[in-house]
């Protein structure tokens, strides 16, 4: 009997963990929502960069980037996902350090990082 409890109980145990843990994939629409609007925040960062907005404002629309660009959940995607990222930080950091043009290149190329991951997206998903 004192083995039946344990089987029962390592059973139950692992029937609630492996649902509990459970994560749906996200659907086309989501993964390619989370990247036009990861996207268009990077577009109206350099936007902002150009018309000479304030370094505060413009690390509070990066953090907004990186916190939109978690959504881009698709195994094919993450390592470029994480790329991009780190550039969003690199940015981050020049801003923070008042390095303007340092900056603005560091975007240019966070901009086209995003444009290849949706491009890739599209390309993968047609």
């Amino acid at each position: 009997m004192n083995v039946f409890k344990k089987i029962l109980i390592s059973f139950v145990i692992a029937t609630i963990s492996s649902t509990a843990f459970a994560v749906a994939n996200p659907s086309y629409d989501e993964v390619r929502a989370a990247i036009d609007n990861t996207l268009a925040k990077v577009e109206e960062i350099k936007t902002g960069m150009d018309n000479g907005t304030s370094n505060e404002i413009l690390v509070d629309m990066l953090t907004d980037a990186r916190q939109l660009q978690k959504d881009i959940a698709n195994n094919v995607l993450d390592l470029k996902r994480n790329q991009a990222s780190n550039v969003l930080k690199q940015v981050r950091a020049a801003l923070l350090k008042n390095e303007q043009e340092t900056a603005k290149e560091l975007l240019a190329e966070a901009l086209n990082r995003y444009k290849e991951i949706k491009q890739l997206y599209a390309t993968n998903h047609q």
